[in-house]
């Protein structure tokens, strides 16, 4: 499903962030991440995370012990990789929006929720796993490359308080789609973002964070 990005992918951690995969940019590896991650994801509907074993996970992605040695060193880094993988998918996502829009800051609320409402299965699997840190760290390093905007946007060159900036602002877009996807996404995207930004102001915009 998510090959394409995959294949984009510099599947190599950035930030400071220790890298937990070894995953190779060729066919063999990118379809063996995603049979354990599919594996996984069956898991996990019938057992509780913590109480999921290597064996318990190449039986149900088909695939040998090795396999996994071989790209992972961890059960949760899978995980950890698909939900960068698919924030990395978000901010390409977001660029091309803000392409079709003429505002020059649109809000960043809407076309958040947009995506996520078609690629919502690692938050459900993050927030089953009580993982919801994966969620605001993978966000975090998505938007890393951008914090020379978001620098310029607060008009302050003391990094530190725009990480902190950052954060609460990641923050309050990552409970937001945590409650969102929890509640079953009965609100539509642009019905929930269109409510919030009346009910708040502009929430958040793309020079605040990228």
């Amino acid at each position: 499903m998510l090959e394409e990005i995959y294949s984009q992918a510099n599947l190599k951690k950035r930030g400071k962030r220790a890298k937990m995969h070894h995953i190779k940019n060729d066919k063999r590896s990118i379809r063996s991440a995603e049979m354990l991650y599919d594996g996984l994801a069956k898991l996990m509907v019938k057992m509780p995370f913590d109480d999921i074993r290597v064996k318990d996970l190449v039986e149900a992605a088909g695939v040998g012990r090795n396999t996994f040695h071989r790209n992972f060193d961890d059960i949760v880094d899978i995980l950890w990789l698909r939900c960068d993988l698919v924030f990395e998918g978000l901010i390409q996502y977001l660029i091309e929006y803000t392409q079709k829009h003429d505002d020059t800051s649109p809000n960043m609320l809407k076309p958040v929720l947009r995506y996520f409402y078609l690629n919502s299965d690692i938050i459900e699997l993050l927030m089953t796993a009580k993982r919801l840190d994966i969620i605001q760290s993978s966000f975090l390093q998505a938007v890393e490359p951008y914090k020379m905007r978001a620098l310029a946007f607060f008009n302050d060159d003391e990094e530190d308080y725009v990480n902190y900036s950052l954060i609460i602002r990641i923050g309050i877009i990552t409970n937001i789609l945590v409650h969102w996807i929890d509640t079953g996404k009965k609100r539509t995207p642009d019905e929930l973002a269109d409510k919030l930004n009346q009910m708040y102001g502009n929430l958040i915009t793309f020079d605040q964070v990228m």
